[in-house]
Order: C-alpha cells, then sequence, then structure tokens
C-alpha cells in the first residue's frame, strides 16, 4: 500500500508493495517492481504505473484530496497493467490557472488481472514425474484442516518425501520464486517462510508450488515453462507438519479496497486416452501417460498418515 502525494511545488513518488498472503499457507515475497508515479505535462500531472515485472498487475488508484484540480477519470481508478509496460492512467488538472493547485492519490496493487477468469476447460498434469504415485491429503470436498481461506480452500496437497523433483502442471512464465527459506514446522513464526514458484498461465490465472525444499527452485522469474517440465524439489519450508506439496491455482477479484485471490476448482488429467478428474481427499494419483487412463483409487483412511 502506498501513497502519491503530488503539489504544485514538489511531488513525492513513493510505491505500494502488496504481499501476497496464501491464507495459513502465506508465502514469503520480495518487493514486485511496480510503481505508480506522477509526471508533469504543460499545467497537468499524468499518472502514470510502470510495470518492470513479468506478471500483469492490477492497481487501484484513490483520490484522498484535492484543492483547485479535476481529472480526466472518475475515481477511485482501476487499472490493468500489462507484463513490461507502462501506461498512463489518469491525468489531473487544474481547474483555475490562477490559484495554488494540490492533491494526493493512494494506491493498492496486486500482481494478476483482476479482469481475468480461469479457463473452465483447463486441464492439468499430476506436478510430479512419470510412474511416481502420492496421496493427497487435502482437497475441496475432504477435511480442510489448514485451507481454510478463499484462497486456499481449492487449493491439492499431495504428501511426498522431501526432494521429490516438481513438474509444471501447465504451462506459462514464472513470475515469482523463492528458495532461500530453510525452516518448516506448524509454528506461527512459520508463516511467510515457504519457498515456492508461481506460473503466469496464459488465461492469467496463476499457480502457485509451495513448500519447496531449501535451494529447491529450478527455475528463475520471467522465464517460460512448459508442463511437464522440473521447476524445483519438494520440502517442508513454511507453515507446514511435513514434506507435501501444496499446488493452488488462483485469480484475482476487485474488493471495495483493493483486491484478493481466490483459488479456483482444477481438474487433472492422466493417462493416454485421457481420464479427466477433479482431486479428491485420500485419492492415490499415479503420473502416468503412456497406459489408458483410470480412476484414481481412494485409499484407507486408517492406513495412512496424511500431512496436513
Amino acid at each position: 500500500m502506498g501513497i502519491m502525494k503530488v503539489s504544485s511545488a514538489r511531488c513525492f513518488w513513493p510505491f505500494a508493495l502488496l504481499l501476497l498472503l496464501a491464507g495459513r499457507h502465506a508465502l514469503a515475497e520480495t518487493a514486485y517492481p511496480f510503481t505508480v508515479v506522477s509526471e508533469k505535462v504543460g499545467q497537468n500531472y499524468q499518472l502514470i504505473a510502470h510495470n518492470r515485472g513479468p506478471a500483469p498487475v492490477s492497481v487501484l488508484i484513490s483520490l484522498t484530496s484535492q484543492d483547485n484540480a479535476s481529472s480526466d477519470q472518475s475515481f477511485p481508478v482501476s487499472a490493468v497493467i500489462r507484463p513490461h509496460s507502462v501506461t498512463p492512467v489518469a491525468t489531473v488538472r487544474v481547474s483555475n490557472p490562477g490559484r495554488s493547485f494540490r492533491f494526493s492519490t493512494h494506491n493498492r496493487f496486486h500482481p494478476g488481472n483482476f479482469r481475468a477468469i480461469h479457463d473452465p476447460a483447463a486441464l492439468y498434469r499430476l506436478p510430479f514425474e512419470e510412474g511416481r504415485s502420492f496421496v493427497i491429503s487435502q482437497a475441496a470436498g475432504g477435511p480442510l484442516p489448514t485451507h481454510d481461506s478463499a484462497d486456499s480452500e481449492q487449493a491439492v496437497d499431495f504428501v511426498m518425501p522431501e526432494n521429490t523433483p516438481i513438474l509444471a502442471a501447465r504451462g506459462g512464465t514464472v513470475i515469482s520464486a523463492e528458495s532461500a527459506n530453510r525452516l518448516g514446522g506448524k509454528e506461527k513464526i512459520m508463516l511467510g517462510m515457504a519457498n515456492h514458484v508461481r506460473i503466469l498461465h496464459s488465461d492469467d490465472s496463476i499457480a502457485t508450488y509451495a513448500h519447496l525444499a531449501p535451494g529447491g527452485v529450478t527455475v528463475g522469474v520471467g522465464q517460460r515453462v512448459e508442463a511437464g517440465s522440473v521447476i524445483g524439489y519438494s520440502g517442508s519450508t513454511g507453515y507446514s507438519s511435513g514434506p507435501h506439496l501444496h499446488f493452488a491455482v488462483h485469480q484475482l477479484q476487485r474488493k471495495s479496497d483493493g483486491f484478493t485471490r481466490i483459488s479456483v476448482p482444477i481438474r487433472f488429467y492422466v493417462g493416454n486416452p485421457a481420464y479427466i478428474f477433479k482431486p479428491q481427499y485420500r485419492q492415490k494419483v499415479t503420473a502416468d501417460y503412456r497406459s489408458p487412463g483410470q480412476p484414481p483409487p481412494l485409499i484407507d483412511n486408517k492406513a495412512s498418515s496424511l500431512v496436513r
């Protein structure tokens, strides 16, 4: 969250940073390279958004005060700024050139496109290697001891040993990656300490792969990856009771005071020809893309120790 103030004498150009939190699976973030600045054009000021990063950014700009000022836009102004772009958002004008002039604005932004809608036809491969099998310990419709917020209720947890190769479930562009965290546990201090990779898809939805191993990220921000590419290795960093992969797909929604992420339902596929299914709690899923697809079986809950 940031504030920009402009007067006829000088201007200040602070910027907003919004942490991307995943409920109780909150992830550490670095500052996203996005700013809103004002530039004087004649007697007016133009508000210009600079997006230097690989993701679209949704921004909400409010006019918090004004004296002898008007605008070509109705505030608050919401906009989506495309990656690696410079975009004029609004122009603030002097109402009476013979008088002093000042205004101030407040902006909130969030990486993502609040106008985007997750493609309901999108299919996801299982995010691990061919021939490997793992059990789903949390999924929508089952017990959700930690997936208790809108941005995690559709997430899927796979129980797996540390350093299991993690593959991209769908192709896209890496927009965030963190691998420096080394600790994990169920203490609240671990919130915000999960290593992760985030991938932007063609429909502007964003996949999160979380709790990766220390140093367990093999891709960089801005890199294009295809479905099935290795992007890292599983771990138990951050708020976690044991080694597993937390996988979720998000889209952004507009709120009155900014933006929020929500998780969306997804469908996986296995086999050739493919069998398409919704993930379920206690499903044992196998990444087999050579044999004809089969419904994944459910395991006996008493016979398993599921990480949450």
